[in-house]
């Protein structure tokens, strides 16, 4: 199922929306402000974020911009009632995939979900979703279980702009002192987890190898995950 996060500070149009998209199949979250996105997407994960530009705090725009980067996966369709040329340019340049004017209709709203979600492959290939409260991972052919160790990994890089994460920070997130640390037990770390992530591939690509196996070295960088990857 495809999960949608409405952002809109209007309670009444938000439990408008969220009724409207519940009915045409979705899981819908909605929240109020970048602060309430912010810890719904840590605790939930999201695929298409509806977003209003008009918000109080940060606004829709700045949130559109920032995660693009940090969640590159994510589709985002701006709502909003400035419906200029200018604003739209703006809104599509910050991020958006979508720019649809209010008021907008809800079958039309609903239907550019789903152009968008065909587009991101999101009704085809769920990707690979990160369940760090079951330790689990969900690929694109089974799911796994992981260890907290490799949990903080997967975490760590889901949450990295581009999915690309530095030694120090994988190992500091793994809770050890990186200057004490012995970087070889990292490597095993990474190792086991590609073997692990190649059960999940639905090529059944080796482990240790190239091949689709999206965990990867970067020479004298540290690690990225070369696939979208998002906490759930």
């Amino acid at each position: 199922m495809i999960r949608i996060t409405v952002v809109e500070d209007n309670a009444d149009l938000l439990d408008d929306v969220i009724f409207n998209l519940e009915r045409e199949g979705f899981d819908v979250a909605g929240v109020g402000n970048g602060v309430e996105l912010d810890a719904s997407l840590a605790s939930r994960g999201c695929d298409v974020l509806v977003l209003d530009l008009g918000l109080p705090g940060e606004d829709g725009l700045s949130i559109a911009r920032r995660l693009r980067h940090s969640r590159p996966a994510m589709g985002i369709l701006m709502l909003t009632a400035r419906s200029g040329t200018e604003e739209r340019i703006s809104g599509l340049e910050g991020g958006a995939d979508v720019y649809l004017g209010k008021p907008v209709d809800m079958r039309e709203l609903a239907a550019a979900i789903k152009s968008l979600a065909r587009r991101l492959g999101l009704e085809r290939n769920p990707g690979w979703r990160l369940n760090t409260r079951q330790l689990r991972l969900h690929g694109p052919a089974g799911e796994i279980a992981l260890s907290g160790l490799e949990c903080a990994i997967l975490g760590t890089l889901a949450d990295a702009e581009d999915h690309k994460a530095s030694r120090r920070s994988l190992i500091e997130a793994l809770g050890a002192d990186y200057l004490a640390y012995d970087e070889r037990r990292l490597e095993t770390l990474i190792s086991r987890l590609r073997r692990k992530l190649a059960d999940c591939l639905a090529t059944g690509a080796e482990a240790g190898s190239g091949g689709d196996n999206p965990l990867r070295a970067l020479r004298g960088q540290g690690y990225i995950f070369a696939a979208p990857l998002q906490r759930v």
